[in-house]
């Protein structure tokens, strides 16, 4: 019965690891901030770049809260003031082939091969986790390096999805191939700070964003999970001590 129990107890930890890993119907929520400069170098014309400001998982984010806000890496979709939409959440250190398909540029629709030749999926997206990473680390409070690496996030995904866009500022431009350069180099697991808030069954629905608000936050979902397991357990640990009486 130890055996059995040691085997249950891998599984039941391997489940609580996927459930911090990922859930599905995480609500956002746009209010209208943002804290990048507006850039009208791309073919749709002016558009907000940076942090935008609203909520994720029901928590707050932007100027003074916790977290500086949420970034997008996906130029061609939009969001509007007061927006609310779900998404699906993955940190972005457990990344990896088998899941990174259910992102919105790491399907079939995306060829990252466009972007650079040989670049895979897993690739792109370290090279995106480069830039976000360097988003909170670097730009809160400096909107026109917010503006570039905006730029740069866009122009990888855009160029992965075959639209590419042009007018980069040199800062922007220099990203891009330090972004590329790391991804070779720099694994997604060295990114455990990240999320990625996706909506892969809808490209054309709201944008892919990433921000640093865990889900689920050690909310109902955990503990429900947490409570089926302990129940579980306390079940079988009864019955092996009834058949070890009889």
């Amino acid at each position: 019965m130890k055996k059995i129990l040691l085997s249950m107890s891998a599984v039941f930890l391997l489940s609580v690891s996927s459930a911090f890993a990922q859930v599905g119907n995480v609500p956002m929520y746009f209010n209208g901030g943002y804290q990048g400069n507006v850039w009208s170098g791309g073919p749709e014309g002016s558009v907000a770049t940076g942090f935008y400001d609203g909520s994720i998982n029901n928590v707050n984010v932007g100027p003074g809260q916790s977290s500086p806000g949420m970034t997008c890496d996906d130029y061609y979709d939009n969001i509007t003031s007061g927006e609310h939409w779900t998404a699906t959440g993955y940190q972005v250190s457990a990344l990896n082939a088998g899941n990174i398909g259910n992102t919105l540029f790491g399907g079939v629709n995306a060829n990252w091969s466009l972007v650079q030749s040989g670049l895979s999926a897993l690739q792109g997206y370290a090279a995106l986790a480069y830039l976000v990473n360097d988003m909170f680390t670097q730009g809160v409070g400096d909107s026109k390096l917010q503006s570039s690496i905006s730029q740069a996030l866009w122009y990888l995904t855009s160029a992965a999805m075959g639209k590419p866009i042009g007018g980069l500022d040199s800062t922007a431009q220099g990203l891009v191939t330090a972004a590329l350069a790391a991804s070779s180099n720099d694994p997604l697991s060295m990114y455990s700070g990240l999320w990625l808030y996706t909506q892969p069954f809808n490209p054309n629905g709201p944008q892919e964003m990433w921000g640093q608000i865990p889900v689920p936050e050690g909310g109902a979902p955990l503990t429900y999970l947490l409570l089926a397991g302990i129940s579980c357990f306390g079940a079988m640990f009864f019955r092996s001590q009834r058949q070890l009486r009889a």
